[in-house]
């Protein structure tokens, strides 16, 4: 299956922060004050949130008169947060910092909301608007790529996988400069955070490195400094990190279990709702046919929530190797402990135990495994 599948549609998890329900303090202390106000819909109730892992955590509410409501708090560093509204399913992203916001909603057309009074909002508008052309492009090449892939056009995918990772990288270099230029400012912590799945551990770890301790206590540069130490714990050639999860059958198994068979294990990360994993799913049977019998195994580990359609999945996909999962979505135990930001991903653990290969899809995987196999 080819790069471009997995780029352009693999589910990313969001940014998630730990958050605090408590908003007592900006009773005492504000220093922020988002006025609201919305026209041509919903009118009732807007409710300031923010994002805890996969969950919304509603921080405080404002009935609106007339479609206007203010909102006033505290805050340290500058953080994302979200208005929504009682009777829609409108929400704003608004990134939040000291001084009065202005939020102005029309729900003809919620997804172009006024925001003014935020720098924080300023620099990441600014950002995207920067970025657009690449994303326009991307867009483009994905309408092509699936036009080429319904007419089996295999010369013609292979033109637009380059010219769309051509582009990709392009949009990635754009964000590590804009992170140095900007490397005193948590919008670029905000945005690498969002996007460190595309990044290589050394790469990562560099562009935080760079980040002014100014920004040192921002949740987002907090969470960086997790995800690289995290990654450090399942690099290539560190041992395995066990995790116990339930089968679906509702059996507790531990990777260790399995790991000591002695076989070249992978563990793949998958779920049922996420397209590029059931495309690659076909490649995974095709290499544990083959190579199963010559010391090859897989342990699925599943992202998923509805355990009906996990299920389903593994017998619609033939897929007859040990599954488990703790049915928390992204907040999946495993997923967690080997930093598993985006889906599909794999490791391959070697018969010792040791980490030896990350990420091995397609071609890749099926050339990993008759080197190690092959005789």
């Amino acid at each position: 299956m080819r790069k471009i599948i997995y780029f352009f549609l693999a589910t990313i998890l969001l940014v998630g922060v730990t958050t605090s329900c408590d908003t007592s303090a900006k009773k005492d202390i504000t220093n922020y004050k988002i006025t609201i106000t919305v026209t041509n819909g919903d009118n009732n109730m807007a409710i300031l949130s923010k994002r805890d892992g996969s969950e919304m955590v509603n921080l405080d509410s404002v009935k609106l008169v007339k479609g206007v409501g203010t909102i006033s708090g505290n805050i340290g560093m500058p953080e994302l947060y979200y208005i929504m509204f009682s009777n829609s399913k409108v929400y704003v992203p608004v990134f939040i910092s000291a001084g009065d916001i202005v939020v102005n909603v029309d729900m003809q057309n919620p997804r172009n909301p006024e925001i003014s009074g935020s720098s924080a909002q300023d620099m990441l508008n600014s950002y995207y608007e920067s970025v657009g052309a690449f994303d326009q492009q991307a867009s483009l090449l994905n309408s092509l790529y699936g036009e080429a892939r319904k007419n089996n056009n295999i010369a013609k995918m292979d033109s637009i996988e380059e010219a769309y990772m051509s582009i990709e990288d392009k949009k990635t270099d754009f964000m590590l400069n804009f992170a140095k230029q900007n490397n005193n400012n948590v919008v670029p912590a905000f945005l690498v955070l969002s996007n460190s799945y595309k990044f290589e551990l050394d790469a990562l770890e560099k562009v935080v490195d760079g980040f002014d301790p100014s920004i040192d206590s921002s949740i987002y540069v907090k969470n960086l400094r997790k995800y690289i130490s995290t990654l450090k714990r399942s690099e290539i050639g560190q041992p395995f990190i066990d995790f116990t999860l339930l089968s679906p059958d509702g059996n507790p198994i531990s990777l260790a279990s399995v790991v000591e068979k002695g076989n070249y294990l992978l563990v793949d990360f998958w779920a049922s709702w996420c397209s590029p994993c059931r495309a690659e799913n076909p490649n995974v049977v095709e290499a544990y046919r083959k190579y199963h019998d010559k010391g090859f195994d897989v342990f699925g580990v599943s992202f998923d929530k509805d355990h009906d359609k996990w299920v389903e999945a593994i017998t619609a996909d033939n897929l007859t190797w040990t599954h488990v999962s703790d049915l928390k979505y992204w907040n999946n135990a495993a997923g967690k402990l080997y930093g598993i930001q985006s889906i599909p991903q794999n490791i391959l653990i070697d018969p010792k135990g040791i980490i030896i290969a990350k990420n091995l899809r397609g071609e890749a995987l099926q050339k990993k495994l008759a080197e190690l196999l092959t005789k």
